[in-house]
């Protein structure tokens, strides 16, 4: 990234994730990422927004309990998961969504698989999607907005879309939201948690009608013919940044249930 507004101060790569600047110098001594410019006149680093994706994610794994050398086995070799596995299987309790993340694309398929859940209560920033910018790529300019304003991102939860039914219509309006670690404020909201269906999908994002299409029927089968709400995580790809490049994503349908 050569324009500078794309660029990320190490202070607020800090700030944004909830870890100390010494912290983002040692994840680059252990190479996990490099400045994408350092200042000619003051050695001051900049970052790009790949870097913050993956001191996330190298932050996330590391409090699973994963070793470093683990970790850069997981981002070097994508095929070699079963390492990942072998030491998530002794946090069974707390570590089920990244199992089950390794595990979906070990076994990437296209099929639907639904499932009853709880969603809990979450604070998140929120930003209306008022032009036609690429879905993902709105949620990532929203992610790169929350760093900048210096937010504490909860590293714990996914980004994802929402969608809200505009009445009398086929429309829906969109809005971007990053979980938070903030008090409620201008464009921080706190959702309740509520009972909902999960579906799980995998395929082209760039065929949104023939998507949409594919997850009311399967809705319907389920007794939900009227979709009010939904929210979309893509999460199968939450460790890694093919989640914003890659067309072809693992993606998670939440409806609630009325």
């Amino acid at each position: 990234m050569d324009n500078k507004k794309d660029r990320f101060s190490t202070f607020q790569i800090a700030k944004a994730c909830g870890i100390s600047r010494s912290s983002i110098l040692r994840l680059e001594q252990e190479g996990f990422i490099s400045p994408s410019f350092t200042e000619p006149s003051t050695g001051k680093r900049f970052y790009s927004f790949s870097d913050v994706a993956r001191v996330i994610q190298v932050m996330t794994l590391r409090n699973f309990g994963l070793e470093k050398e683990i970790i850069h086995r997981f981002f070097n070799k994508h095929e070699d998961y079963q390492i990942c596995l072998d030491v998530l299987q002794e946090r069974l309790d707390n570590l089920t969504r990244i199992i089950r993340v390794v595990k979906i694309w070990q076994n990437a398929s296209e099929d639907f698989h639904t499932l009853r859940m709880k969603v809990g209560a979450l604070r998140c920033y929120t930003k209306k999607r008022e032009n036609g910018e690429p879905l993902f790529e709105f949620l990532a300019s929203t992610f790169e907005e929350v760093i900048k304003k210096g937010l504490e991102i909860n590293i714990s939860k996914t980004p994802f879309l929402q969608f809200f039914a505009i009445p009398g219509t086929s429309s829906y309006e969109t809005y971007a939201c990053i979980p938070v670690l903030e008090e409620a404020r201008n464009n921080v909201i706190q959702m309740p948690s509520c009972k909902a269906i999960a579906i799980q999908w995998r395929g082209n994002a760039k065929d949104q009608p023939d998507m949409m299409k594919q997850i009311r029927q399967e809705a319907a089968k389920h007794g939900m013919t009227d979709i009010k709400e939904f929210r979309v995580l893509t999460a199968y790809d939450e460790f890694t940044v093919r989640n914003i490049s890659n067309d072809i994503k693992g993606l998670q349908f939440i409806i609630p249930e009325e």
